[in-house]
């Protein structure tokens, strides 16, 4: 039997920190379990992310089939160690990013990848799709903090709150990927729980294989990443957002503001805010 875990999203959810500690600690992993991150199927994500900015379009929906088949073509079936893939992407686009909608379509898009999972890997096949989640205004917020500092954003919080491709249903979309995926199980924690446990939000995903306690133990576990700064820059990137400066002195000044607040911090970054 051949254990596949999909960790699907979602956005700010401490998705980011997982596949850091992932990507550093690959080679002790290796002989124990097969681990693929985004630029190991980034042809996917972008049709996960195509569909999602057209959720009418069939031919975005066979494309989602189309490099998902690709991918698992390209694992060994006899091989004994489980599989995880992670990629918040595979849920389609960050809501508010560029007012494009958020997770409306992540059922459909895991119904197809289950569908080429089990094509591929037949009756052998365990699949399990893990979303880590969180408390909705904290989310909110995170999610608003990562549109500001990437994009020029001009909405502060409460009007960004309003817009109708942000209000999204974290659990609800869970329980909506449960119904199209059966019989794959469907797994969740809140960040607001796996934060305090050594591994943070990798901790449940660990959880779902059965590695020895020495490898556990021996994992390097990196601090938060892509999380807010403390200083308040918030208010900050808003202003720069509504300014007239150009899109490239923009960038350069966000960067270096966010440079220096980390720096310049006792404590850098916010754990609530991964």
């Amino acid at each position: 039997m051949t254990r596949v875990v999909i960790h699907a999203g979602f956005h700010k959810t401490g998705t980011t920190s997982v596949q850091s500690t992932l990507r550093a600690n690959r080679a002790l992993l290796e002989p124990h379990l097969r681990v693929y991150l985004k630029a190991d199927f980034d042809a996917l994500t972008e049709a996960t992310r195509a569909f999602c900015a057209a959720p009418e379009d069939d031919a975005a929906l066979n494309a989602v089939g189309r490099y998902a088949m690709r991918f698992f073509r390209r694992i060994e079936r006899d091989d004994p160690r489980p599989i995880l893939m992670s990629s918040e992407d595979l849920s389609g686009h960050l809501p508010g990013r560029r007012r494009r909608p958020g997770y409306h379509a992540a059922p459909r898009i895991m119904s197809v990848i289950a569908e080429n999972a089990r094509h591929r890997f037949g009756d052998n096949l365990d699949l399990i799709f893990f979303f880590s989640t969180r408390d909705s205004d904290t989310w909110l917020r995170s999610t608003w903090w990562q549109n500001l500092r990437s994009t020029r954003l001009t909405d502060d919080l409460d009007l960004y709150a309003t817009r109708p491709e942000v209000a999204t249903d974290l659990t609800g979309t869970v329980e909506a990927v449960a119904k199209a995926v059966a019989p794959a199980r469907v797994m969740s924690e809140s960040l607001d729980l796996s934060r305090d446990r050594r591994e943070g939000p990798l901790a449940p995903l660990l959880d779902l294989f059965a590695l020895v306690p020495e490898i556990r133990d021996a994992l390097a576990i990196l601090p938060p990443v892509n999380a807010q700064p403390v200083s308040g820059l918030d208010e900050v990137f808003l202003a720069l957002n509504r300014s007239a400066l150009s899109e490239e002195n923009l960038r350069d000044a966000k960067k270096n503001l966010r440079r220096i607040a980390n720096k310049q911090s006792q404590e850098p970054l916010i754990v609530t805010n991964w």
